[in-house]
């Protein structure tokens, strides 16, 4: 009899597992957080719509997904997350019953597809950027960050189909080499006089050209990085932040913010 009642309770854990990993479908609510656990580290989460729900990477944890309900809603609101080669896809629903943890591997997924393969050959992509490079343009002269001897900059901007074009100049005026720890694209709510909820989100490029990992001393490099294409609603930026590799985070931050209208200036490539 207790064989018999395992065996149930089993089948019943069983459907209820397959019923969530078909359903794709999370709780969530505005009184608590509930966070995704992923099997690697998140290459890329968007959410439907940034009024309503708050989804991010946790910075401390690059396997973890934050989410959290601004307030209660109605209407379902899509979530996806890039993680391990695979992409998910998420319908987020409103209740005070929400899981605090949710197990990415549990839900279902298909291979995800990069930029370059989705819209353009690698090839392509590459010389496309090449053509950037070439035509040595700066066009966004007011765009740019200097701190301790390092100066980035944005160049110019090029549209092709659906990719845009980011060219990034990085000029180091010192004798000691800037090792690049990273370089992140937020989009994030303007600069507000009184302490507010801010809410940001990180994208990630689809392509970058020469991966530039360390700027010699007095020397100059240029970068492309390629988005699909995008435009920031009004009362948002996209800031842009270069980072330094260095011990016990004492390396040099530097950033600068684009408003829609840089991007809209565009040039066709």
């Amino acid at each position: 009899m207790k064989a018999f009642v395992i065996v149930i309770l089993c089948t019943q854990l069983q459907v209820a597992v397959s019923a969530q990993s078909t359903s794709n479908s999370l709780k969530i609510s505005d009184t608590k957080t509930s966070h995704l656990v992923c099997p690697e580290k998140v290459d890329y989460v968007q959410a439907g719509d940034y009024s309503l729900v708050q989804a991010e990477v946790v910075p401390e944890l690059s396997n973890l997904v934050r989410i959290k309900a601004n307030r209660p809603f109605d209407t379902p609101v899509s979530l996806t997350v890039v993680c391990a080669g695979r992409i998910y896809s998420f319908e987020l629903g409103y209740g005070n019953d929400a899981p605090i943890t949710y197990l990415l591997e549990s839900f279902d997924s298909e291979n995800a597809r990069t930029f370059s393969g989705k819209l353009l050959p690698d090839g392509v992509l590459r010389d496309l950027c090449d053509q950037v490079l070439d035509k040595h343009r700066k066009n966004y002269r007011n765009r740019k960050a200097k701190k301790d001897g390092i100066r980035i900059r944005l160049n110019s901007v090029h549209l092709h189909g659906d990719a845009l074009f980011f060219e990034l100049e990085i000029r180091n005026q010192t004798q000691m080499a800037y090792d690049v720890e990273s370089v992140h694209f937020w989009i994030t709510d303007k600069r507000q006089t009184k302490a507010t909820n801010v809410q940001e989100y990180r994208v990630l490029p689809d392509y970058r050209r020469n991966k530039i990992s360390r700027v010699p001393g007095y020397t100059t490099v240029r970068e492309v990085f390629v988005f699909e294409k995008m435009t920031i609603p009004g009362q948002r930026i996209l800031r842009i932040e270069l980072n330094e590799k260095a011990l016990g985070n004492t390396g040099r931050k530097l950033k600068f913010e684009l408003k829609n209208q840089d991007i809209l200036k565009a040039r066709k490539l």
